[in-house]
């Protein structure tokens, strides 16, 4: 996306999604940059899933 900032993933199932799919793997290096955190701790701070409530 030229020009446009990335938002950070929101949470593993979007992470894995991106770069699983050839189509949204151009745009999961950026999302994964603009993820807070460190190099190992960016993947690991993200919940499972967002949306879902889990009892």
């Amino acid at each position: 996306m030229p020009g446009r900032r990335h938002t950070g993933f929101k949470s593993k199932a979007q992470w894995k999604l991106f770069w699983a799919n050839p189509r949204l793997r151009r745009y999961a290096r950026g999302k994964a940059h603009a993820t807070k955190g460190g190099k190992v701790t960016r993947y690991r701070r993200l919940p499972a899933r967002k949306g879902i409530r889990r009892r």
